[in-house]
């Protein structure tokens, strides 16, 4: 039986975690009204230098457009100096990026500002980050209410611990060209469960012309987790009680749902809607094999879709965005991830910082980038939902429903509350794991029930009782 975790302990786990790497009047929060007066006087005062790290996406000019406003802002402000701008890679080297954070907290080193999703709940576990309660609810009187899907994940022990800055598209992508050639459609219906998204990806797939229509692995990536996890949940798994503290994986409807699952990859008669190779991918492999149109139905963030529009590529112009499928329950379950501030504890620069918040929130620029990628960036505050640039993008309106879920989906913790635990299951790869045993070779009952067994420990070593 292991021990219950420390934050020392959750340190030493979280070294092997992968990619986890107004006044109110006036709309600024009151500890920044005399920063908004003094502008460029204000900011000139930047102690040593002002770090700000910047998420890296599967879309470059977004990348790129982040790089130029931020730099911009600075120049302008009399800072430009004094600005140290990298993205997380850069930022990280070979370091899990709580363990980083910890160490520069403990070395009073900082960094100022973090641009990017991390897990509020670790963040709130380290100590990591200042409290932006205040900032939020400024925010939210002048910009309206923030998507549902940040409450759910970062209001954490009654405080905000990230300000919201975008939300982002994301789910199954279809080709709506090809399905619609073999008399599948959207309108139709034809992608509202499971078995019938099967039965298109079948219809369409034409191996000799190098084309599958299910273009989605299983193996240990973020977009494998994702679909192991979707499906478990949609045939009435899941991996813990209403509670949160019990893991309840080894459950009929999982072992149902991972053997469709398993089906797909396993069974001859679906052999041909496969793609070669496909549960060796990573998490940039469907995207490689959507755009250069070899798969017709995969799942990913709107990056898919704003790439292919902002490089002209044809197949942005046949893309359609389609909720998840149901399955057996005739529930869909889905949320967003939305992108955030994040203002580290102890930091020499916090006013330059949410003032480059404030900077980043406002129309100008909001609508600069939701541009600049188009149908991948969605707005995190109710107002921009009806801006024009907003409302004609059909990407962005087809996905409003799940920005404003209530209540709001909370991934792998459903059905119990957000827990350390059940992040660290989906750190650790639990899920596609056993997927992996499933497909080579071991019984699908026997796959779940040592998933759920390992399930256990982990609940048990974040002082859950796990069974």
């Amino acid at each position: 039986m292991g021990a219950a975790v420390t934050r020392r302990g959750l340190l030493s786990r979280a070294s092997g975690v992968v990619g986890a790497v107004a006044a109110i009047a006036g709309g600024i929060a009151p500890n920044l009204a005399g920063v908004a007066q003094a502008g460029v006087s204000a900011l000139a005062k930047v102690s040593g230098k002002l770090q700000v790290v910047t998420m890296v996406d599967w879309h470059p000019e977004h990348n790129a457009f982040l790089k130029k406003t931020i730099t911009e802002w600075a120049d302008t402000n009399g800072i430009g100096q004094s600005l140290d701008l990298s993205d997380v890679a850069g930022f990280l080297g070979s370091s899990d990026i709580y363990q980083k954070l910890q160490a520069q907290k403990a070395a009073n080193q900082p960094v100022d500002i973090i641009l990017r999703d991390l897990s509020a709940r670790k963040l709130n576990f380290f100590d990591l980050t200042r409290d932006v309660t205040t900032q939020v609810k400024a925010f939210e009187i002048k910009y309206g209410a923030v998507n549902t899907g940040a409450r759910a994940t970062h209001f954490v022990d009654g405080k905000w611990i990230g300000i919201p800055y975008y939300d982002r598209s994301g789910a199954y992508w279809v080709r709506e060209d090809k399905f619609g050639d073999a008399g599948f459609s959207i309108e139709k219906g034809s992608f509202d469960t499971w078995d019938k998204v099967r039965d298109a990806c079948m219809a369409v797939s034409r191996p000799s012309e190098n084309f599958y229509g299910w273009g989605m692995t299983t193996n240990r990536s973020g977009d494998g987790e994702s679909l192991v996890q979707t499906l478990m949940f949609h045939f009435g798994g899941a991996l813990a009680d209403e509670t949160g503290e019990l893991v309840t994986l080894y459950s009929p409807e999982t072992i149902d749902g991972m053997q469709w699952l398993a089906d797909c990859y396993l069974d001859r008669k679906y052999q041909d809607m496969v793609p070669p190779g496909v549960n060796a991918w990573n998490d940039l492999s469907n995207n490689e094999a959507y755009l250069a149109g070899v798969i017709g139905f995969t799942s990913n963030a709107g990056t898919i879709f704003a790439k292919a529009k902002y490089d002209g590529n044809p197949v942005g112009d046949v893309t359609m965005l389609v909720p998840v499928p149901m399955g057996p329950l005739g529930i869909r379950l889905q949320g967003s991830g939305l992108h955030y501030h994040y203002y580290m504890k102890g930091s020499q620069n916090y006013e330059a910082a949410a003032t480059l918040s404030e900077y980043l929130l406002s129309e100008e620029q909001q609508k600069a980038i939701l541009n600049i990628s188009f149908g991948y960036v969605v707005p995190a505050w109710a107002k921009y939902w009806d801006h024009p640039d907003v409302t004609r993008n059909r990407i962005s309106m087809a996905f409003k429903k799940v920005a404003f879920n209530e209540p709001p989906f909370q991934g792998l913790a459903w059905r119990g509350p957000l827990t350390e635990a059940a992040e660290a299951v989906g750190d650790s790869n639990v899920m596609t794991d056993m997927m992996g045993e499933i497909l080579g070779g071991k019984r699908v009952d026997l796959a779940v029930r040592d998933a759920h067994v390992r399930a256990v420990q982990i609940y048990k070593d974040y002082g859950k009782k796990g069974a």
